[in-house]
């Protein structure tokens, strides 16, 4: 009997995420079964369970995959701009955006949690995961934004979380347009500028 790595193991795991990001991506997670994946990845049903209880599970990691590069860039940018809370709050948004335009793993999870998953009843727990996610997201971003108000970047009257909120339904529509077609337009250009027009107008209310 063969002996099986650690090495071999990650390998094969990697191996399945890559092929339920294809096959969910193609006919969504609801149409897509463990045993589809198994065999997209050219491995057993005994494996495919070895590595993932079910389907949630399975999805769970898919979306793991691309939070430690996301948590990796927002460590980095917090360094960089940690005087300027204004330009940091930018730059956070960004991230998400120039993460999904380089990352392949980011651009098939977001696709899939954006169009291709109906979540209803065995699929709730992913909208829930993603609430989560989001909802972090908002929270870190308006304690940024309070920063930039108590630095005096914004007027003190600034509502930071209704601010944080509008950009961040901002950048999570430009985000769904550009999946249905990602060669309609360039999806930096237009966060860009729609972040920088967004924040102009805020900082005219400040020196008005």
């Amino acid at each position: 009997m063969v002996r099986r790595t650690k090495a071999d193991a990650l390998a094969t795991k990697a191996e399945l995420l890559d092929a339920a990001e294809r096959l969910f991506s193609a006919q969504g997670v609801a149409n897509t079964s463990m045993m589809q994946v198994a065999e997209a990845a050219g491995v057993t049903r005994g494996a495919i369970y070895h590595h993932f209880e079910n389907k949630l599970d399975l999805i769970d990691s898919m979306m793991e995959r691309v939070r430690l590069p996301f948590d990796q860039m927002i460590e980095q940018t917090s360094q960089r701009l940690v005087d300027n809370p204004l330009a940091l709050l930018r730059a956070r948004l960004l991230n998400i955006v120039q993460l999904l335009d380089r990352d392949p793993h980011t651009q098939s999870v977001l696709t899939i949690l954006f169009h291709k998953c109906e979540y209803v009843d065995d699929t709730l727990p992913i909208h829930f995961r993603h609430l989560r996610a989001r909802n972090t997201c908002i929270d870190e971003c308006t304690l940024v934004l309070q920063q930039a108000i108590e630095r005096g970047q914004l007027p003190a009257s600034a509502n930071p979380a209704q601010i944080v909120v509008s950009m961040v339904a901002m950048i999570d529509g430009i985000i769904y347009n550009w999946l249905l077609d990602p060669e309609y337009f360039n999806i930096i250009e237009a966060a860009e500028h729609a972040l920088d027009t967004f924040i102009a107008g805020l900082q005219q209310r400040t020196s008005a």
